[in-house]
């Protein structure tokens, strides 16, 4: 309060206002799967897929991650995190050069692991002998991009010292965006002109050299590699684990443990030469040019067994439980070894295995038709699993209209076809066990005809409900965080209420809660009747909140509870 020394009448401005309670996005998506390159077991956000293909690489022949994600930006998405798994076989491509004395002066490494490594090329354009020895490198990507380091120096202290310049960048040159490099000329050795990597050796051919040994990690991959660890305490951490710590996460999509072995041709560079700098001394004449890398046999991935992909649903459903903040999308999956869609007979057992009380994950079928830039199987489209495409519609119900929307009903883009046609007498019959089926319909592309859980609970039957409670169960959490520590009396009980349903009246007005009245819609219940004085004495502060969602016609009910230290939200 400020201190006043002249008599006299003042105004103060205070804000009575309750605290705002603001909706949270639910649209976010994790993605796990298999990347062409990228960090490993690192959640990345990724907000276009022109942003994927520039950290993760384009499509694959042995995964459908590349595949999910633009499915998802194609149909409404705006923001995903994706992690990249391999196996324990994974590996980063390198070049050691040398020097004349063969001796290791440096060592080059692709900056994550794969066999996209093995399609870097590094060009040593220049050396000087003088009493300050420098070197310049190109190094080229598929042979069409290239980064330039003119004029690099074996001096540590120098600025362009070239573990400083490649790794880090300065002023006017920006780090390699593909490679890394490690200095291996020992300490306390003085520096000179013998210590330049020699421009022949065995390397190198006419100066250039692949990166090589960089594996993708595919062939040794297993269904832990996808999940990691439970333990929210550990460090090291992979695959699904690694969402425990993004909160922001509010789907989860897994299409590459339905992965299956397709053998293609084998793989080399294009030929292509880069263009010329002319501006750059020692820069290579067109008749240098750089070898030619030795094509090799791409990875193929394992077949998961039926087993395996029922344990990895299962962990999706159960980190969804456990978080009580996002839900899963499952694939159906298709038949070993044929790859065809799944019969009736079959879809149904499938879905059996499955059951979540709160519904925190929904199942769909059959797979999707996109077109494939790759032509696997020398096809124009490849079948994936629409978790990607379905995550994207999600996404664009929520923004077109809110998270109370059942996302159904609406064409699904960047798809071609489907793996097998459901029609309405077959979907009479899987629809009410909890089977989201994807239907063409002439003159209205292929659409998204169901929308519910995989819960036997009648209550939580629907998409749209599950994922509302989530919303509004986030958003009250974090915007009464406040209350914690205040003191526990008619005055924090009174705000809260007002908090509470100011919010939920302003869902009720955007049609998220049904009600002719926002009596009808909703209640807040916080008086003395649900803190008696033994309540208050513990240091607790309890709210009750009854919601009426669109589907179904009864009151969900949770309670928000307040302890000596935090809030705790329970549904009933």
């Amino acid at each position: 309060m400020p201190e006043y020394l002249t008599p006299g009448v003042y105004f103060e401005f205070r804000d009575v206002a309750p605290p705002v309670i603001r909706r949270l996005r639910t649209d976010i998506t994790g993605f796990v799967g298999l990347a062409e390159r990228g960090p490993l077991n690192k959640p990345v956000q990724i907000d276009s897929w022109r942003q994927f293909q520039v950290q993760f690489g384009n499509f694959v022949a042995y995964g459908f991650l590349a595949y999910a994600v633009k499915g998802f930006f194609e149909n409404g998405g705006q923001t995903c995190f994706v992690v990249r798994i391999a196996g324990s076989s994974a590996t980063k491509a390198s070049l050691m050069l040398k020097n004349t004395a063969e001796k290791d002066v440096l060592r080059l490494e692709a900056l994550n692991e794969g066999t996209w490594g093995n399609r870097i090329a590094v060009t040593l354009t220049q050396v000087i002998s003088s009493s300050e020895p420098t070197f310049s490198l190109i190094v080229t990507r598929d042979r069409l991009e290239r980064e330039s380091f003119p004029n690099l120096s074996l001096n540590r202290d120098d600025k362009r010292y070239f573990g400083s310049i490649i790794n880090e960048g300065d002023e006017r040159t920006a780090s390699s965006q593909w490679i890394r490099v490690e200095d291996l000329i020992p300490s306390g050795v003085a520096r000179t002109a013998d210590w330049l990597p020699a421009p022949k050796q065995p390397g190198l051919k006419k100066r250039s050299g692949f990166l090589t040994g960089g594996q993708d990690g595919v062939h040794s991959l297993t269904k832990d590699d996808f999940l990691g660890t439970t333990d929210l305490l550990a460090r090291d951490r992979k695959g699904l684990s690694t969402l425990d710590r993004v909160d922001a996460v509010g789907i989860v999509c897994i299409p590459d443990i339905h992965i299956h072995p397709v053998r293609l041709l084998p793989t080399a560079p294009p030929q292509k030469e880069p263009p010329s700098d002319l501006c750059l001394p020692g820069t290579p004449s067109p008749s240098m040019a750089m070898p030619t890398i030795t094509p090799f046999e791409p990875e193929r991935p394992p077949k998961f067994s039926e087993a395996a992909i029922k344990d990895v649903q299962r962990a999706m459903v159960e980190h969804c439980e456990r978080h009580k903040d996002r839900v899963a999308i499952l694939d159906a999956p298709v038949k070993p070894g044929s790859g065809n869609s799944l019969t009736l007979k079959e879809i149904q057992d499938w879905r059996k295995e499955f059951d979540s009380e709160r519904g925190y994950a929904a199942l769909y079928y059959p797979w999707i038709k996109v077109v494939d830039p790759l032509r696997t199987k020398g096809s124009p489209v490849r079948a994936i699993p629409p978790c990607g495409h379905i995550a994207g519609l999600y996404a664009r119900s929520d923004f077109t209209v809110g998270v109370h929307k059942a996302p159904a009903n609406a064409e699904l883009f960047w798809a071609e076809d489907l793996t097998v046609e459901v029609n309405e007498e077959e979907q009479g019959v899987l629809n009410p066990e909890g089977i989201n089926c994807l239907r063409p319909f002439p003159g209205r592309g292929i659409r998204v005809y169901g929308a519910r859980t995989i819960s036997s609970n009648p209550d939580w039957r629907f998409v749209n409900v599950r994922r509302l409670l989530l919303m509004i169960e986030e958003a009250v959490d974090e915007s009464t965080q406040w209350s914690v520590f205040e003191p526990n009396d008619f005055n924090l009980r009174q705000l809260l209420k007002l908090s509470l349903s100011g919010f939920l009246e302003t869902l009720w007005r955007q049609g998220a809660l049904v009600g002719s009245t926002p009596d009808e819609a909703f209640y807040v219940k916080c008086d003395e009747t649900n803190n008696p004085p033994e309540v208050v004495n513990e240091g607790k502060l309890i709210a009750e909140v009854g919601v009426k969602p669109a589907e179904p016609a009864e009151f969900i009910i949770f309670r928000i509870g307040r302890t000596v230290e935090e809030l705790e939200i329970v549904e009933r």
